[in-house]
């Protein structure tokens, strides 16, 4: 037992004490903050997207300019809602207790209409100046995207929807500049005579050489189709303002759970973290942590092979003890990374730091058994996959040499990822249980029912037929290690079996 945990811690210490190791733990945290700034720059750093409106109509530009400007007050008011979330400091107030329309709230066109009747940006910094964390930054309201041009030149005065494609082209392809444009033209509206925005009438046409962002296209088909609507309101007798008020009514509605005492079965934001979010969270990471650490097992003894190490390491111990070590420290391995990141939640927590959610995360995976659950099945899924691991690695003189073992072990890994959807929306559904029963995928498909109470005779059946699953792999595959871990030249696929036989 002494060599096999000897073994193990150094085979943990080769990586946990490596600097990259060392170096991923702290950069990790930064390159996710870092990510999320990212965003917000890429967010603020979107061009100006220019555009021209073709109207043989009337009506439909400012129509279009209309929706652009409610778009930009809905973006700014979104932005501030998320704003309030991570500024203010709720020991001086709770961002709900903040007065309207300045509380976050549902987007609706009356409470838009009042942010900026209200004063906008400007009074909802007032109003929250003397709540803001220490060192938070002022609210700055995100800019607008798109910007509508006068047609210009040949287009000003064509004569038909074709004719101001014709000459609206070149702006298009960029061939010319368009006068006032930064850049390129990036669209044109066009509104052929005829239309109505119903069936019976022509179609709006919406010409672009750029057909990755389609956002501009979106708030043009929504402004055609608000203007529609209005028209049609018209003919039963509604005003616009009556129809905005319909439009702003939203039925409420509260979800409640039968099988849940306290508060009368309401369900809260933590309950939904509960039963879906942290399930299919620890799902993930454990195929990522056990897809990882055993990759780490494989190059580990690949090196190892044809480093001639492991022949130093069999002369003091023998081929069971070097298994068993290299199984248990890289393990731990795995098992160290969320370790670090769960432990450094909870003293985060502990602390009073964090925000709400990291708080309430922690206290659902501590107030729980999905730790308990974690742990057992990480090292079931891991018991499976690193004997796999293992014995390829034996058998491979190079990672060249483990290509074509790895080939078939890739796709029983992630052949499941498709289905992982239909286990999240229906955990206790015929493709959850088939899951279930795949040995394989039992403790990825447990880990995503184990908040949906399923079946417990299904859950312990499945998890003995995976331990015993689990048995016999381990033998196979631990015959295949101890026969070829010596052998100078890698074993053909076709010699498996004997080295099957003949490694017990």
């Amino acid at each position: 037992m002494k060599a096999i945990l000897l073994i193990a811690w150094r085979e943990y210490k080769q990586y946990v004490l490596s600097r990259g190791f060392l170096i991923f733990l702290v950069t990790f945290p930064l390159i996710i903050g870092f990510g999320g700034a990212a965003l917000g720059l890429l967010e603020s750093s979107k061009p100006l997207r220019s555009f021209v409106v073709y109207d043989e109509v009337g009506g439909y530009a400012e129509a279009i300019d209309r929706e652009i400007a409610e778009r930009d007050q809905r973006n700014t008011i979104s932005t501030w809602d998320a704003y309030l979330t991570v500024a203010i400091d709720k020991s001086k107030i709770a961002p709900e207790d903040l007065p309207a329309p300045f509380a976050p709230a549902a987007m609706t066109a009356s409470r838009r209409v009042a942010f900026f009747a209200n004063g906008g940006v400007e009074a909802a910094r007032a109003v929250v100046r003397d709540y803001l964390k220490s060192g938070a930054p002022l609210f700055a309201a995100p800019r607008g995207q798109f910007v509508r041009l006068e047609l210009a030149g040949a287009a000003r005065g064509a004569a038909s929807v074709e004719a101001a494609a014709q000459a609206l082209a070149p702006y298009l392809l960029d061939a010319k500049p368009f006068p006032g444009a930064d850049g390129a033209l990036f669209a044109a509206v066009l509104i052929p005579k005829g239309y109505t925005g119903g069936e019976d009438g022509a179609e709006a046409q919406f010409w672009s050489k750029n057909l990755t962002d389609p956002a501009l296209e979106i708030t043009v088909s929504r402004a055609l189709t608000t203007t529609a609507r209005r028209k049609l309101s018209e003919t039963f007798g509604l005003r616009g303002g009556q129809l905005d008020a319909l439009a702003d009514v939203e039925a409420p509605l509260k979800p409640y759970r039968p099988d849940k005492a306290e508060g009368g079965g309401e369900l809260q934001d933590i309950d939904r973290l509960k039963s879906a979010v942290i399930p299919a969270a620890m799902t993930y990471m454990l195929l990522v942590v056990v897809f990882g650490v055993g990759n780490l097992l494989l190059t580990n003894t690949i090196e190892e092979r044809s480093n001639k190490i492991v022949e130093i390491l069999l002369s003091s111990v023998t081929a069971n003890e070097l298994m068993l070590g290299k199984l248990l420290g890289i393990a731990a391995v795995g098992l160290t990374m969320p370790a670090v990141f769960v432990l450094g939640g909870l003293g985060l927590a502990l602390a009073g730091g964090g925000d709400e959610t990291i708080r309430s995360l922690v206290g659902v995976l501590f107030d729980s058994w999905f730790v308990v659950i974690y742990l057992f099945y990480f090292f079931c899924a891991y018991a499976i996959f690193a004997m796999i691991f293992l014995a390829i690695g034996a058998v491979s003189n190079s990672l060249q040499d483990a290509q074509s073992y790895m080939g078939p072990v890739m796709l029983l890994v992630f052949a499941p990822l498709p289905l992982m959807v239909m286990v999240f929306q229906n955990p206790n559904g015929i493709i959850a249980s088939i899951l279930t029963w795949i040995p394989i995928y039992t403790p990825y498909a447990v880990m995503m029912r184990a908040a949906a109470d399923p079946p417990i005779w299904e859950i312990v059946g499945a998890t003995c037929l995976m331990l015993a699953f689990a048995i016999v792999l381990a033998r196979v595959m631990g015959r295949i290690f101890r026969a070829a871990i010596l052998q100078s030249a890698p074993p053909k696929a076709k010699d498996l079996i004997g080295l099957v036989r003949s490694g017990g």
